[in-house]
């Protein structure tokens, strides 16, 4: 039956192509890599029809190249610094669409409005292109699903607003919450920026950033007159600031803190464009949704078990990350900590935000507080996994749990995401 479905799909797609031909045939394009030897990164290809424009993310290497099927009438308009473009010719055009016709499994091509696009060149070249879109299935982020067309700034970033005025927003007596924000890469604060001016609720801003960050800092001074600006040395990355100011006592005067950060990189290499739509996605989960904040701190008040609210696609492991794949080399440092919080290993259950961005009542956090670990954290060495920072990622969460809470799930998607763990009993908070 499955094989019968499959060739009669076929003989249609076929018969699309024979069509196409037939009435008005519309040429192909090919983009090759025009960069250099530069691999593990991603790029940006913006394709224009008659009646719509996409944003494609692409990954780059020598090697790979990618084939561009105008599906309606009206010619593209394609536009990539990246890679050189050529209008191929009618038998070329007519071997890509027969290609393409034969292509089913969905993470090997994209379709879009107005075109499709796959990969070409050698097979281990053709599967970086396969492995980043099943990333960004993983992530709920499918490049040519609807998700990316209601949430383009998740490609493009938020567009500049003015920022709205809140009454008492750092001036005078603390607000109820606090959002923590650490910010390594400068030209991750626009994005942040213009997600905190979209925020309803009252709050106090604390930004901590590392030496040299003079044109940063005046820029927040810019957003946020108000904002409370430390520089730190760069340890630890965005975790020990945020542990330095817990265990200072300087978020104990909050009732709930959110904490974000300019996430940039990515899994497995420093991929620009992949790692700044992880940090839009992380942010439009826990800050971003219109009137998502104002929904959170309801979801502490009305229930006073909830400990933590993290992004329910980044809460690990799931169905797509196994709990092997996320220990990863962590697991001896982490357990080590986590029975100094009174979590013995066999007791232990990994279950943590990945990108370690959350809101959390600060007193849910004792147990790693009263570790101290801030001092612990060796000067920045570039290492991608198995520092104290990567195991502390994975300790907040049992913190809250050891305290005495339970954590629960945001989304800024409008997707339902519903406990996922025994201990999350919680609902998953939802834009209103």
């Amino acid at each position: 039956m499955i094989g019968g479905a499959l060739a009669r799909k076929r003989r249609q797609d076929m018969m699309a192509v024979m069509k196409t031909v037939a009435f008005g045939f519309q040429r192909c394009y090919r983009l090759t890599p025009d960069r250099g030897p530069a691999d593990d990164a991603v790029s940006q290809v913006r394709i224009d029809g008659g009646a719509s424009s996409q944003t494609v993310l692409l990954p780059y290497s020598v090697g790979l190249g990618y084939f561009v099927v105008p599906t309606r009438g009206a010619a593209l308009s394609i536009a990539a610094e990246d890679f050189r473009l050529e209008a191929l010719d009618l038998a070329t055009s007519l071997w890509v669409r027969l290609r393409l016709a034969l292509l089913f499994k969905k993470k090997k091509f994209l379709r879009f409005e107005e075109f499709s696009l796959f990969s070409c060149g050698a097979k281990p070249e053709r599967k970086r292109f396969t492995t980043f879109n099943q990333h960004m299935f993983n992530t709920e982020v499918a490049l040519d699903g609807d998700f990316v067309t209601r949430h383009p700034e998740l490609l493009t970033g938020w567009p500049t607003i003015e920022r709205n005025e809140q009454p008492n927003r750092g001036v005078g007596a603390p607000n109820a919450a606090a959002i923590v924000v650490h910010i390594y890469y400068e030209d991750a604060w626009p994005d942040i920026a213009e997600v905190l001016k979209r925020v309803g609720l009252s709050f106090d801003l604390i930004v901590t950033t590392v030496p040299g960050r003079e044109r940063l800092i005046e820029a927040v001074r810019r957003d946020f007159p108000h904002a409370d600006i430390e520089t730190m040395e760069n340890r630890g990355r965005d975790v020990r600031p945020f542990l330095v100011l817990l265990e200072r006592g300087q978020l104990d005067r909050y009732r709930y803190v959110c904490k974000v950060h300019g996430k940039k990189s990515s899994d497995g290499g420093r991929k620009s464009h992949m790692g700044a739509l992880w940090r839009r996605r992380l942010l439009l989960d826990v800050l971003a949704a219109p009137s998502l904040a104002d929904a959170i701190v309801e979801r502490f008040e009305r229930d006073p078990s909830i400990g933590m609210i993290g992004p329910r696609v980044f809460r690990l492991p799931s169905k797509l990350y196994s709990e092997d794949r996320c220990w990863s080399i962590n697991r001896p440092m982490v357990l080590k900590l986590a029975a100094r919080m009174g979590v013995p290993a066999e007791r232990f259950q990994l279950d943590f935000f990945g990108g370690t961005m959350f809101w959390v009542r600060p007193e849910a956090l004792r147990p790693l507080r009263e570790l101290s670990l801030a001092d612990a954290f060796p000067e920045e060495s570039g290492v991608l996994d198995g520092g104290i920072e990567h195991a502390t990622e994975r300790l907040f969460a049992t913190s809250v749990v050891a305290a005495g809470y339970k954590l629960a799930n945001s989304d800024g998607s409008g997707v339902s995401g519903g406990p996922r763990a025994a201990i999350d009993e919680a609902a998953s908070v939802q834009p209103r």
